[in-house]
């Protein structure tokens, strides 16, 4: 149909079965609690159409997506029949010790299975630290003339050349590192700008998470770890006219929490004669319903992004959504520039 949007979703794991579930719940249109934005560009959740999924788990490879979509994480809706089966995907990276024997295919099959499909946009959403893996689907992607969306940490749209290639050929290339609408770093970054208005002045602040989601197991290995670290607390840091002492990540993989995710806060600040202002808090959430809201808004701005300067758009889409945009705003400043852009209401 006219002005739908054909959506590709990378990796049914956690945040990739929620969006399924996400789309399906808010398309009839009487659903609106819990969503963030009814109309992004005109366009309404019933216009995001998911045509395409793809995966390397052999658990997942094969079947029904919408059966995997309520068995891969919470089930928060029933979803109907979407008659899309599961394909493999690429796996690029030297192992992959989280799945025994992946199900894999080359870059060029599935830039062929992507293009037949007839997405628009495919959104990213394999596990931290697949690096290579990430780049290969971008690299596809473009062959595919397909926008793509990264949510891993791994440097895709703050990558120039690339980013040069998929605005030569107008496409959007938005990331990196997904920024959920209320997680930690979003939160993190909102107290500082609140207080900084405020007119209190920061000494120190640290946020660390304890998760049970897949990703967060991910997110222990070092690397990884130390990596998402960096891109959190320069985020965070620069929400402030000044430099204050800041530490931000994942500190702990528990299991049983599942999709649930803790953010354990501390800011230590001064007001007026230096009067000392300490805030100490938790905060808890769900990893999948956190990035939904997001996801949903980004792929609707991807395919009405043409209309503007394609580059500039990447840009903005980028700082709204993700942690490690190729240029980074504050996240007061970024919004307001998304608002500008794409009319969200």
């Amino acid at each position: 149909m006219a002005g739908d949007i054909m959506v590709a979703v990378i990796g049914v794991g956690n945040v990739g079965a929620t969006f399924v579930q996400g789309v399906d719940y808010y398309s009839n249109g009487k659903n609106t609690i819990g969503l963030w934005h009814q109309k992004v560009a005109g366009l309404k959740p019933s216009n995001v159409k998911v045509v395409a999924a793809f995966d390397i788990d052999p658990a997942k490879v094969g079947k029904n997506l919408s059966q995997v979509a309520v068995e891969s994480t919470r089930k928060y809706h029933d979803i109907k029949d979407l008659k899309i089966t599961i394909s493999p995907g690429i796996l690029a990276d030297s192992s992959n010790d989280k799945i025994e024997r992946p199900v894999k295919t080359s870059p060029d099959e599935f830039a062929k299975e992507l293009k037949k499909s007839g997405a628009q946009v495919a959104l990213n959403l394999i596990s931290s630290g697949m690096d290579k893996t990430s780049l290969e689907y971008a690299k596809a992607a473009l062959a595919a003339r397909v926008s793509f969306v990264n949510a891993t940490p791994a440097k895709i749209a703050t990558n120039p050349a690339l980013a040069k290639k998929f605005a030569s050929s107008r496409l959007v290339l938005a990331g990196d590192d997904l920024l959920s609408q209320f997680g930690g770093t979003a939160f993190h970054k909102g107290m500082i700008d609140f207080m900084v208005e405020r007119g209190v002045h920061i000494k120190k602040s640290y946020q660390l998470d304890v998760g049970g989601s897949a990703e967060t197991k991910n997110t222990m290995d070092e690397r990884i770890r130390m990596l998402k670290r960096g891109m959190k607390t320069g985020s965070i840091g620069m929400e402030a006219p000044y430099k204050f002492e800041s530490v931000a990540g994942t500190t702990e993989y528990t299991d049983f929490l599942g999709d649930s995710r803790n953010s354990y806060y501390w800011m230590s600040s001064e007001g007026f004669l230096g009067s000392s202002i300490v805030m100490d808090l938790t905060l808890r959430t769900s990893d999948g319903a956190n990035a939904g809201n997001v996801l949903l808004d980004v792929v609707r701005a991807a395919t009405t992004a043409k209309k503007a300067k394609v580059s500039k758009a990447s840009e903005v889409i980028s700082a709204y959504g993700f942690k490690n945009p190729p240029k980074q705003f504050k996240i007061r400043e970024a919004y307001a520039n998304f608002v500008s852009m794409f009319s969200p209401s």
